[in-house]
């Protein structure tokens, strides 16, 4: 049994799934009293979730004005992706280097989030796309056994969620659905410079795709 979100809870996290799907966008204001009378509480646990979301850089508050939802710079998408692609470097070389064949389960749970993407593509859903993909690259990185770097890929892949409509075109979703097909083929194979390249040249397509940039230092 679970337990019920406190009212807190609650308007941390309508507010924070307002913000990351983009019903709220960069310097749309929001106030207290707004949100207590959409969920039916009161102010003082808004006001609360309203402080968490400021230290998660999600909001700027302005006393007796309301907030506004900071809006996400390509800087910040530059260093997130940067950072995801550290992590999962890492898991990858911690996994192909630890085992002398990958686990079976591994190579099946990878292969089940590819067919989840068959799906969203015929479906032609790039939400559920975006899903898939984004539990994909969190199942890369469980394979770490590092409950650190779970959390921090889980932030970091939220904080990208903001961008998701930039990729949404048929074209891309195809290609990275390619890419991550290509990733599987080669850790299942055991080749690790072959993974580690092919797991940098799909998190780079992925920065274009969101930035329309190359990534920092590899501009000519």
């Amino acid at each position: 049994m679970t337990r019920a979100l406190s009212a807190t809870d609650r308007a941390y996290t309508e507010t924070k799934r307002s913000i990351l799907d983009g019903h709220l966008v960069g310097g749309d204001v929001i106030t207290e009293g707004q949100i207590s009378t959409l969920l039916g509480i009161s102010r003082t646990p808004v006001r609360e979730a309203f402080l968490r979301l400021q230290s998660e850089g999600l909001l700027q508050l302005y006393p007796k004005r309301g907030a506004v939802v900071v809006p996400v710079e390509p800087s910040e998408v530059f260093a997130v992706m940067e950072a995801r692609e550290i992590i999962e470097s890492f898991a990858i070389t911690k996994l192909l280097t630890e085992h002398a064949r990958v686990p079976r389960t591994v190579i099946e749970s990878l292969w089940a989030l590819v067919g989840e993407m068959t799906q969203a593509l015929h479906a032609q859903d790039p939400q559920r796309f975006a899903i898939a993909d984004a539990e994909f690259h969190q199942a890369l990185v469980a394979t770490s056994a590092n409950p650190f770097l779970d959390q921090l890929a889980a932030s970091l892949t939220e904080r990208l969620w903001r961008f998701m409509p930039r990729v949404g075109r048929a074209e891309r979703l195809e290609s990275a659905y390619r890419e991550h097909i290509q990733l599987v083929e080669w850790i299942e194979r055991g080749d690790l410079d072959a993974t580690l390249a092919a797991l940098r040249s799909h998190l780079r397509a992925g920065l274009m795709a969101l930035t329309g940039r190359p990534p920092r230092g590899t501009e000519k």
